[in-house]
């Protein structure tokens, strides 16, 4: 049986996640470092299970399917708005080798409402354009192969409606994905 790339938000309306429906990983090399690029988007939250919620009072938005689906989908990305991504390791490590096991660490929480958002590795798209830091992402290869698994887990604020708190969790699990060829500056 295939495995399936989805993502979870913790406390949304449907606990079973959502597939994904676009999945891109590259790298490139920026002064002698490699950076990694992702791009997720997911399919419609409401894609595999319609909620009726007709008349009922949600304690918040994020507890009510109406709200989830007049978003329709998911678009975390690193590429899709601005140009960020995360450094990993000089030229000369990167490996399928030495990715085996690796655990990012990107945009730690920030200490303060203060920080400004276009410097994060990442942007979201998810009920509005809200804010996403505390990433990790860790890489396991499959077996001696070019293919990779990946989970990811965060943090997200919504700052689309003004809460700057990184209080909702979320995580990802991507199966079976190639190892990005390097491409060198020439």
């Amino acid at each position: 049986m295939p495995q399936e790339n989805r993502i979870w938000f913790a406390g949304n309306p449907w606990p079973e996640g959502h597939p994904i429906a676009a999945f891109e990983w590259t790298v490139e090399v920026r002064d002698g470092i490699v950076w990694m690029l992702i791009h997720l988007k997911s399919s419609d939250y409401y894609s595999e299970r319609k909620i009726v919620d007709e008349g009922v009072d949600y304690y918040s938005d994020w507890g009510s399917p109406l709200v989830w689906r007049n978003y329709h989908a998911c678009t975390m990305s690193c590429t899709y708005w601005h140009h960020g991504g995360f450094p990993v390791c000089p030229v000369e490590q990167f490996s399928p080798e030495f990715l085996d096991g690796y655990e990012a660490v990107v945009d730690p929480l920030p200490e303060s409402a203060d920080t400004d958002f276009d410097d994060l590795a990442f942007h979201i798209y998810l009920l509005g354009h809200d804010a996403v830091a505390g990433h990790r992402i860790r890489f396991r290869r499959r077996a001696n192969s070019d293919r990779f698994d990946i989970e990811w887990t965060g943090k997200i604020a919504n700052a689309y409606v003004g809460d700057y708190d990184y209080k909702r969790d979320f995580r990802a699990q991507i199966f079976d994905v190639l190892f990005p060829s390097l491409s060198l500056p020439t």
